[in-house]
């Protein structure tokens, strides 16, 4: 039987992402979601989870969006010019100093645990843990905390499940851009037969603030509409598909 984990990223970037993936997780087939604890629509989107029943998600730990939770001062080679985190984490990576990245992510676990929320397991955004000079730091965070971490590719799943962190089998990010599509996704759900599969999606409800903040907008709506389709929820009955949380990796 394949157990699958379908992961909404992005909660909590805006308003209309935290509302589309609230959506997809209460109505359609999203499993698990994982916050963004700097931004400043993350407040809003801890009272949207919880008034919707949800008492857990993921920590979305950053590097390339937004400021950080720590000052600026205290940790000047994770930002530009203005005191922002750099959008590129291909650029900024080797300008990353490492005692820096662990007190900033530090610091969002520690903001991320007042919540009252409850951890289901670490990932990031743009894949920055992927990245040599910060996958140590969220695989000992993610040991320390007992916690799963998305695996990005097998390289980085053997270096988390050499550390005794647990992971999924497979992971992938098809069902995105231009794979945003129902028979993509039922596809993609078909080419696994077993073992524990993590999709990435990003669904959103429609929202203007989305357009200036991110490059991927549009498809963020089609997504929600897919995810939330009576199609997808009957393919994987059909298919005797276990959704399941990251949550449940922990046992």
């Amino acid at each position: 039987m394949l157990k699958l984990i379908i992961n909404a990223d992005d909660l909590g970037l805006t308003p209309g992402c935290s509302t589309g993936i609230v959506k997809a997780l209460t109505e359609g087939i999203v499993s698990d979601t994982t916050l963004m604890i700097n931004t400043e629509h993350a407040p809003q989107a801890i009272e949207l989870v919880k008034a919707n029943g949800i008492k857990r998600v993921g920590l979305h730990l950053n590097l390339t969006y937004g400021q950080p939770v720590l000052p600026a001062a205290s940790v000047p080679t994770l930002l530009d010019d203005s005191g922002r985190f750099r959008r590129r984490i291909a650029v900024s990576a080797p300008l990353l100093a490492t005692e820096e990245v662990e007190r900033e992510l530090e610091a969002q676990v520690e903001k991320f645990l007042a919540t009252g929320l409850e951890l289901t397991h670490l990932d990031s955004h743009h894949h920055s843990h992927s990245y040599p000079q910060v996958l140590d730091i969220a695989i000992k965070l993610a040991s320390q905390l007992k916690t799963p971490l998305r695996q990005t590719s097998p390289e980085v799943r053997d270096r988390i499940i050499a550390a005794g962190v647990k992971t999924t089998d497979w992971f992938t990010t098809d069902f995105y851009d231009q794979g945003v599509d129902l028979e993509n996704l039922q596809m993609i759900i078909a080419g696994h037969d077993g073992g524990v599969l993590e999709i990435m999606c990003h669904p959103a409800r429609e929202d203007e603030l989305l357009f200036a903040v991110s490059s991927y907008n549009a498809c963020r709506f089609k997504e929600l509409a897919i995810l939330t389709a009576p199609e997808i929820k009957r393919f994987l009955s059909e298919h005797g598909v276990k959704l399941i949380s990251f949550a449940e990796l922990t046992g």
